[in-house]
């Protein structure tokens, strides 16, 4: 288990909700869920980190007893006209 981000995300954290769901660490990292599962969780600016299991990556945060699939989102560049 590779540790690939460890830290602190941004803001108000209510868990996890669908494949449109970005986890934001302070340090601007940007996570989006890659599976479909459901678990509210209330909390502020809680720790977290993501890990790298064989083909996937994982999102664990601080005080739940659950984790989900994530992938990196990159920065998107733009093409000048």
């Amino acid at each position: 288990m590779d540790i690939i981000e460890d830290g602190t995300l941004k803001g108000t954290f209510k868990g996890f909700k669908n494949r449109k769901t970005i986890f934001l660490f302070t340090n601007g990292s940007k996570w989006q869920q890659n599976e479909d599962k459901y678990h509210y969780y209330y909390a502020h600016k809680p720790n977290a980190k993501v890990t790298q299991k064989p083909g996937y990556y994982v999102l664990e945060v601080e005080g739940m007893n659950d984790s989900v699939k994530v992938s990196r989102v990159r920065k998107q560049t733009f093409e000048k006209p």
